[in-house]
């Protein structure tokens, strides 16, 4: 209990402190300073919002990712980012995959310039290259989803079944079920708490929460392609999100 009260309290004070950091960055015009509120935000979510042996409520874990959701949402505001979350599978630069949230509806990605070294891209030939980079909780989850398989995610089949079981096993969903319909994906996807989603669901195509960011995270890997967040919908008593299909990794390089 103590060891858990001590990451809480560790996890709070990243994003508290990455939070001023990163505004600070902005208002004095300094990337390298943004760049670090950024990380330590991420980092923060991070530390509170994975489910590890020292067992997390989920009535904590829901506020907790809220409180940076909201975080990140401020930033994307901020920002003035206008584009989808883009999900993409592992590359060289990104062994674990990002999400990706371009300045412009209108975007173009240059994958050979992301990395997790700068979360604000900006050095690249064109603004409508510019972008957000997260690492995100995602990928902590998607790293649990593996565990369970004794491997990586090779599949949409295997993307869907490691992340029903494994978020079902969390107490974090019911189910996942994943459709392919041709030029896109749709993912739903009974989260415990639906309430939860209903206060949110207007800005996941942008942030969504470790939960859904997650299962697409793993639908990218499992599919081998980059897919755009494009919709998210409570439909009873499940998010219905609809994700477009953007290629492979080489379209993009």
């Amino acid at each position: 209990m103590m060891k858990m009260r001590k990451e809480v309290i560790s996890g709070i004070m990243l994003i508290t402190i990455g939070s001023i950091t990163g505004i600070l960055g902005m208002i004095y015009g300094k990337m390298n300073v943004l760049n670090l509120g950024l990380s330590g935000i991420i980092l923060g979510g991070i530390v509170l919002a994975i489910k590890s042996e020292d067992y997390v409520k989920r009535s904590s874990l829901e506020t907790i990712v809220e409180a940076l959701q909201e975080e990140t949402k401020k930033i994307v505001r901020d920002l003035g980012l206008e584009g989808n979350a883009i999900y993409i599978p592992p590359t060289e630069n990104l062994p674990h995959g990002a999400i990706f949230i371009p300045l412009y509806r209108d975007y173009d990605i240059d994958l050979a310039r992301i990395s997790y070294d700068t979360p604000f891209l900006t050095e690249v030939s064109s603004e409508n290259q510019m972008g957000l980079i997260i690492g995100s909780s995602a990928v902590n989850l998607l790293k649990k989803f593996e565990e369970h398989l004794e491997g990586e995610i090779t599949s949409v089949g295997e993307a869907e079944s490691a992340s029903s079981s494994v978020l079902k096993a969390l107490e974090l969903a019911e189910s996942v079920y994943i459709e392919d319909v041709g030029d896109s994906f749709e993912v739903y996807v009974e989260p415990k708490n639906i309430e939860f989603c209903k206060r949110n669901v207007k800005d996941c195509r942008q942030v969504a929460c470790p939960i859904c960011a997650s299962i697409l995270l793993a639908l990218a890997k499992g599919s081998g392609e980059l897919i755009e967040s494009e919709s998210f919908e409570i439909v009873n008593k499940r998010v219905r999100i609809k994700a477009k299909k953007l290629g492979g990794a080489e379209k993009w390089m």
